[in-house]
Formats: structure tokens, sequence, C-alpha cells
């Protein structure tokens, strides 16, 4: 009989322990995801180059996809590890690039 309260003891404990540990899952970590509208000086031969592209974006983890152009204006997608304040730094440092008119960020 002491045996059977002993595990019953040990399963109950085990549960209430797997309950904390579901109860309070870790945050999700930071992303980066912005759509921009990026009009660029005429002297760019093709804005839809990956080079070129890459270029634009100067911080590791860090990379523009491409969702289409209207005239000077390219329509691109940024993404990254986060958090708010590098996503902010990197279109910072986009908008000094000699080659970068303006910056448009599309908000949700």
């Amino acid at each position: 009989m002491n045996t059977i309260r002993a595990l019953s003891a040990v399963f109950l404990a085990s549960a209430i322990v797997a309950g904390t540990v579901q109860a309070d899952p870790a945050p999700p970590p930071a992303v980066c995801s912005r759509h921009l509208s990026v009009e660029l000086t005429p002297d760019v031969p093709n804005p839809r180059d990956l080079t070129f592209l890459s270029s634009l974006v100067t911080m590791p983890g860090y990379q523009l996809a491409w969702r289409g152009q209207d005239g000077a204006i390219i329509e691109v997608e940024l993404s990254g590890p986060g958090p708010e304040d590098q996503c902010r730094a990197v279109i910072a440092a986009m908008r000094k690039d000699s080659r970068v008119l303006s910056i448009n960020v599309a908000h949700d």
C-alpha cells in the first residue's frame, strides 16, 4: 500500500512540474519583417540583381527579398533576426546609401 502512495506522489509531482513548464513558455524571439518602398537613383542598372540588393543591407543576418518595381521605386521585404531597434538601424543605414533617394516603410 505504501508503494502505491509513493508512486502516486511521484506521478502527481511529475504532472505538476510538467504543467508548470507548459504554462510558462519562453517568449518567441524578436523578428524583423518590413515591407519597404525604396526610391533609387536612375544610375542603378538592375535593382533586381541579388548582388545589388545584398549591398543595401550591411548588417549580418538581414536580407531583402524582391517584391516588384514601379519605375525608380522598388518594393522589397526586409527580414532578419530583430529586435525592433536593430530593424530600424538596418533601415537607417540603407537610407544613407548614395543610391537610395528615399525609403517608405509600410505600416500594417
